[in-house]
């Protein structure tokens, strides 16, 4: 299997030959073909079985394995009993084993958060440093789910990642060991928000982003990580730069010596990013403007687009903190004035978006990231026409897929043609996978809002109880009260 012994993640990560990522990918494709006929249970075993050839084959196991599981779930596949899950250990001296244990298991149950926190523990026991990534967005996300978050869960997966990311970093993997990192950050700040008065989490989350912030920065230079622990000068202004809340001073001292830098080191990028990084710490719009003039400047001097890029995304920030500053104002205010204020800024805001997404679409014509973000700039500027052709591009990247067809349908349905709507809303509501989550509510509930318009009473009826079976009071009632309407338009 593994050319070196993988139940020790000290040293160098395991690496596997070619025959066993081939014996892998055939069980990989035995497994797809199987769930094609959705038989879930042996495609899940092929999968897992694959996986014990290559344990860190993420994107052709790990995840397709994922979307099966949910598949099966939606299906109505049964949860593992008690006697299946203890004949599959997952504590013991095989990491590996245990592992697969440990997925199997999340396999059949995808929101069992011991299940997860099982493939963490032993992919790290093993060193497997890819699946050490995959998994932890994965446990967070379960945990965060719950109604009260398990902070003893929280803190435990914090160390893994903690000690998974200085022996990633140790490695050479740099930007792995970042992202395990800040997966630590992440879980140990949600500790430190539920526990407010709890100094040791608050005292452990700047540790953390302490350590953060050396491996960023420190490894540019090619530092070995503990010995960059040991520069005690360089760790706290390090440390300074990341704090979540920063003094005045601090931040003026790191302006000033970034300036100090870019000056001594004119055009490097990383001094030119290091400035336009603490300028906007403090969101106030003259150091941002300042931040706006550097990158412009360097962009005409370089024709490198992405100054320009970083420059207007500034611009959008600071006109989106305006909306939301003058929505503040006007709702509390009740002015006309104040309402006309914020109109004008909101017309302004989306032109300027639509202005900066139509010339990135023209900069990167290939990108389906930028075709949807115009193609959403213009869907808010009820721009239908113009957006609908962009979404139909757009949801040929699998990321945006969903959202695409959601938008694009409602853009059918503002342009009162319900009938196209109530199609590309039934067809995007019969692929999304996971039930009951917000986005899966607002496609149910749209659906049932364009077959309604269509005069297809009957569907939009069933449409309408699928999403009160999810959640009662979906939009504070009106999907009841629509319901209802349906039903007595119906009687007479």
């Amino acid at each position: 299997m593994a050319d070196k012994k993988i139940d020790d993640a000290s040293d160098a990560p395991p690496t596997f030959s070619d025959a066993d990522k081939q014996k892998a990918r055939r069980w990989f494709q035995q497994g797809k073909t199987v769930v094609e006929t959705r038989n879930y249970e042996y495609g899940i075993e092929c999968y897992i079985t694959g996986l014990g050839f290559w344990p860190e084959a993420v994107e052709e196991g790990h995840m397709l394995l994922r979307a099966i599981s949910v598949a099966r779930l939606n299906a109505g596949g049964k949860k593992p009993g008690m006697r299946e899950a203890y004949k599959k250990p997952m504590t013991g001296k095989d990491a590996k084993q245990c592992m697969l244990n440990a997925e199997l298991l999340l396999s059949k149950d995808p929101k069992k958060i011991e299940y997860a926190e099982g493939i963490l523990k032993n992919a790290d026991k093993a060193g497997f440093n890819d699946t050490v990534k995959w998994i932890a967005p994965i446990l967070l996300n379960l945990i965060k789910a719950e109604k009260k978050p398990n902070t003893t869960k929280l803190r435990l997966m914090r160390q893994i990642l903690e000690s998974a990311g200085e022996r990633i970093a140790d490695q050479g993997d740099h930007t792995l060991a970042v992202q395990c990192l800040e997966y630590a950050v992440n879980a140990q700040d949600l500790v430190a928000r539920l526990n407010k008065d709890d100094g040791v989490a608050k005292d452990d989350l700047k540790d953390i982003m302490s350590r953060l912030t050396i491996v960023r920065g420190r490894y540019r230079d090619g530092e070995d990580f503990r010995d960059s622990l040991k520069d005690a000068d360089g760790a706290k202004l390090l440390h300074d730069a990341d704090r979540v809340v920063q003094a005045d001073d601090a931040v003026d001292n790191l302006i000033a010596a970034a300036r100090k830098e870019l000056e001594a080191n004119p055009g490097v990028p990383a001094k030119i990013s290091g400035l336009v990084d603490h300028l906007l710490r403090r969101e106030r719009k003259a150091e941002e403007d300042e931040a706006i003039s550097i990158l412009r400047k360097e962009y005409a001097r370089t024709h490198n687009y992405s100054f320009k890029k970083s420059a207007d995304d500034i611009v959008l920030k600071q006109l989106n903190r305006q909306v939301r500053d003058l929505r503040v104002r006007a709702r509390e205010s009740g002015l006309d004035a104040d309402e006309q204020q914020l109109r004008l800024a909101v017309m302004d805001q989306r032109e300027t978006e639509i202005s900066i997404q139509t010339e990135r679409c023209e900069k990167y014509p290939t990108d389906l990231r930028e075709k949807f973000r115009l193609a959403s700039a213009l869907f808010k500027a009820e721009r239908w026409d113009d957006a609908i052709p962009l979404f139909q591009e757009a949801q040929n990247e699998p990321k945006y897929r969903t959202r695409s067809k959601l938008l694009m349908g409602r853009s059918f349905f503002e342009r009162e043609i319900f009938e196209q709507a109530a199609a590309v809303l039934q067809e995007v509501n019969d692929e999304y996978e996971v039930a009951g989550d917000d986005l899966s509510k607002e496609l149910m509930y749209w659906l049932g809002r364009s077959l309604e318009q269509d005069g297809r009473i009957g569907q939009a009826v069933s449409a309408y109880g699928k999403l009160l079976r999810q959640d009662y009071n979906y939009l504070k009632g009106e999907v009841r009260k629509r319901l209802d309407d349906l039903k007595n338009r119906d009687k007479e």
